[in-house]
């Protein structure tokens, strides 16, 4: 599993020390202990992480911090768009192979990873079936 993120913040942390950026290496830090905390003392896989920086994203648009949501941005995934969900679905995925249509959407998730939140998976999986 990927930990690039959670490699990228340690760097951004290092990167920061040297270069005196206080904001920049206390949100940091913030971040990484969360990651720590939720990775028991390990590097965290990207798509753990990935739920980490969301939920704090989530938190800065609340306050209006555009500080930390240019941070955040920074090592988010982009998302797929729906049409860029729906190519892949109609390419990869044989919905004959599920008892439900729906069922695939775990398939599809776990393939595209945090690229390809579930929600717009499921939207993307309902209209391809019904036409």
């Amino acid at each position: 599993m990927s930990t690039a993120i959670y490699d990228a913040i340690k760097k951004t942390i290092l990167e920061a020390m040297k270069a005196k950026d206080q904001p920049t290496l206390d949100f940091a830090r913030v971040i990484k202990a969360e990651m720590d905390r939720k990775g028991d003392g390990r590097p965290l896989p990207d798509a753990e992480a990935v739920k980490i920086l969301k939920a704090l994203r989530v938190t800065a648009e609340e306050t209006g911090n555009q500080f930390d949501l240019e941070f955040l941005d920074r090592f988010l995934p982009k998302e797929m768009s729906e049409e860029e969900i729906e190519a892949w679905v109609r390419a990869n995925i044989d919905f004959s192979q599920f008892k439900a249509p729906l069922a695939a959407i775990g398939v599809v998730t776990k393939a595209l990873g945090p690229a390809a939140p579930g929600d717009k998976v499921r939207k993307v999986i309902e209209r391809v079936v019904s036409g």
